[in-house]
């Protein structure tokens, strides 16, 4: 989907990426399904023939010793030109860096995933690894020790739960950790931000009442 204001999608943004660079070893191990132990900032402007900021970008040394860029995009909705653009990112971080660069774009959207993760012509290959958010289990996020990672909960795969349970037992758990008002408040707002993604912005809206009373 894509936000019809686009302040709206800019204040997405921003979350996500703040919530990305706070939890880079939950969404490495979680959704990537990989585990770092060393990183090393980058910077996350990239001058060729056009400027470039990837969401995020880490030089990462693995379990297996193994040193690599890791370089991850997100993503709202479908776009038929990301296999170029993620090619764009790839070329020129390995141009910069002379190391390998292992790509991934996570896909938040809700409408079925159909990008391109791939091309293929005279002389060229390439092609990147692709997470769709949907997909994975509510649960590993809900019961993740870091908020920033709960409130991914609202994006993963409910559709064997109900979403209203789901949201109440989030914003209850949030509410015992939190007792700072102000953060609790910048938590509540990102969820938000994040509902409208799933189409539940109207049951967090009553379990916000309810858990108020």
């Amino acid at each position: 989907m894509e936000f019809k204001n686009p302040r709206q999608g800019s204040e997405y943004d921003k979350i996500f990426k703040e919530n990305m660079e706070a939890n880079l070893e939950g969404i490495v191990e979680q959704v990537l399904s990989m585990k770092i132990f060393i990183t090393e900032e980058l910077p996350d402007d990239l001058q060729h023939t056009k400027e470039r900021k990837p969401d995020l970008l880490k030089k990462v040394q693995d379990e297996n010793g193994q040193v690599f860029i890791l370089h991850i995009e997100y993503q709202r909705s479908n776009d038929r030109n990301m296999a170029y653009r993620m090619a764009e990112y790839g070329i020129m971080l390995q141009r910069k860096y002379r190391l390998p660069v292992s790509q991934y774009r996570i896909y938040l959207g809700q409408e079925r995933l159909n990008m391109p993760t791939s091309i293929e012509s005279t002389n060229f290959k390439f092609k990147y690894e692709v997470r769709t958010i949907s997909t994975i289990d509510y649960r590993l996020f809900l019961y993740h020790e870091v908020i920033e990672m709960k409130l991914l909960a609202v994006l993963a795969d409910l559709s064997a739960v109900n979403p209203k349970e789901v949201i109440r037992a989030l914003i209850l758990e949030i509410k015992e950790i939190v007792t700072e008002e102000l953060t609790l408040d910048k938590y509540i707002n990102q969820l938000k931000i994040f509902t409208p993604l799933r189409d539940l912005e109207q049951i967090l809206k009553e379990v916000m009442e309810e858990v108020s009373s």
